[in-house]
């Protein structure tokens, strides 16, 4: 999900980049900003999944670790915006237009038998490449 939970909003790079608490549960900046909250003498932010209390740092929620994977993939939806409402362009072609992208499992590793070899079958009805 690139959308904060609490807000729905989208996640991004400036002022709602997707921060992480102690408990691995995930907000925008701006939301654990308004959560952040002074229980005896400490700076918390708590939790709106779990409540489980997450000690704020020095510097705010803005010295959360960022959520690393969303981050990531908030990046690059930026770097590559898609249109609303349609797919990705299939790339029939690679670099210099020579070479097909590879978009699915080739034919034949699963599906084809192969001549038995010296291990044995673990749950398949035929030996094949995965197994």
């Amino acid at each position: 999900r690139l959308e904060c939970i609490i807000c729905y909003c989208s996640y991004d790079l400036s002022g709602r980049p997707p921060r992480r608490l102690y408990c691995g549960h995930r907000f925008c900046q701006a939301c654990l900003r308004r959560l952040d909250a002074v229980a005896n003498e400490q700076r918390w932010t708590p939790c709106r999944q779990c409540r489980q209390n997450t000690p704020t740092p020095r510097g705010g929620v803005a010295m959360l670790d960022l959520d690393l994977p969303t981050f990531l993939a908030v990046k690059a939806d930026k770097e590559q915006p898609r249109p609303a409402g349609r797919a990705r362009p299939d790339l029939a072609t690679k670099g210099s237009g020579k070479e097909k992208v590879v978009t699915q499992q080739p034919l034949g590793l699963c599906q084809d038998a192969v001549p038995p070899g010296p291990l044995p079958r673990r749950g398949c009805c035929r030996p094949c490449l995965c197994c």
